[in-house]
């Protein structure tokens, strides 16, 4: 090896690899806090209890238990729709007004597809004293690939509107809040 070779090879290996030149932007839950609603709720009319206590949604199928899980009185759902299939219903419990603006995650069959052609599945996270939405956008989980990717993206609930606080990030960092 000569001294060129030894050069260039010493060069490439002390730089961190393109996936670690970004690095997650400082966004947490507590940095929007809000109170949590502690009063009667409001259930959204498309739950419903069957007669051996399970929940269930509008389309029969097993439902987590209506309770406030985003933004302070807030129900964020995930509903299956079939094999990589998913959609979302954002109800408030207190006045059981529903945010529509949530359907803009939802992925049908075919998977949506990226603008560079990953198929992709999006993961919500929320906490019940935060207005902050992690959405993870897991790429081909439904198409063979040598491995699977995330994207992730910060959203903020303000005025009963899903607002972006960031870019989507070509990575997901891991989060600690309720996923649907």
């Amino acid at each position: 090896m000569n001294f060129k070779h030894s050069f260039l090879v010493a060069i490439f290996t002390a730089l961190p690899p393109l996936h670690a030149q970004t690095r997650a932007p400082a966004i947490a839950f507590d940095q929007f806090p809000v109170q949590v609603f502690d009063g009667k709720i409001k259930l959204p009319p498309e739950f419903h209890k069957d007669s051996d206590g399970s929940w269930k949604d509008e389309l029969g199928k097993p439902a987590s238990a209506p309770g406030v899980n985003f933004a302070g009185e807030y129900y964020l759902a995930a509903h299956s729709c079939g094999t990589c299939c998913r959609f979302y219903t954002l109800d408030n419990l207190r006045t059981r007004a529903r945010i529509d603006q949530i359907k803009m995650f939802d992925a049908a069959e075919p998977a949506p597809t990226t603008k560079d052609g990953h198929t992709y599945i999006p993961i919500l996270y929320s906490k019940p004293g935060s207005r902050l939405l992690v959405v993870q956008y897991e790429l081909d989980l439904c198409t063979p690939a040598e491995e699977n990717l995330c994207r992730q993206r910060y959203y903020v609930l303000e005025d009963g509107r899903l607002k972006a606080i960031s870019k989507t990030l070509q990575y997901c960092s891991k989060v600690s809040g309720d996923s649907d």
